[in-house]
């Protein structure tokens, strides 16, 4: 399927404008000191804990030395710490600090703010029509998603 340059056009022009409004090009984000692959890491260990890095980069989808990197990183940074599982010694289980908890609380609360500022000055009506669209968007590309997956 050939899609319309316009269509094309306007997607990537959202995805710029989003991702400007959100500041995820800035090399760090909310103001940790951290960049949004290293915050997205440790938002995810702590939605997880305890989790393994092989479900973090299924989760994110990333590289796996980039991952072992950005843990690495971390660890050393004091916000991780690392723990041979029970069930297997070959299997490390990756969980917050009590450092790393607080960054983990910090960013779950600044990009709280940040959502309500970027909605701020919007009704109530405007913010659950943006609110469904967006969900709307992502029911649409889950299933797209799913269906690559499906065809793999």
């Amino acid at each position: 399927m050939s899609l319309d340059e316009g269509i094309i056009a306007d997607i990537r022009q959202f995805n710029r404008f989003y991702t400007n409004i959100l500041g995820v090009l800035n090399k760090h984000v909310l103001d940790t000191g951290y960049t949004l692959t290293e915050a997205r890491v440790v938002l995810e260990i702590g939605f997880m804990e305890p989790c393994i890095a092989n479900q973090l980069v299924e989760k994110l989808d990333m590289d796996r030395s980039y991952m072992s990197r950005i843990i690495s990183k971390l660890q050393k940074d004091g916000l991780l710490e690392k723990e041979s599982s029970p069930l297997d010694n070959r299997t490390s289980l990756i969980r917050l600090t009590p450092k790393g908890a607080a960054l983990f609380q910090q960013l779950n609360e600044r990009s709280d703010e940040q959502i309500e500022r970027l909605l701020d000055g919007l009704s109530p009506t405007e913010i659950t029509e943006v609110r469904s669209s967006m969900l709307f968007i992502q029911s649409k590309m889950n299933r797209l998603e799913r269906a690559q997956n499906d065809s793999i």
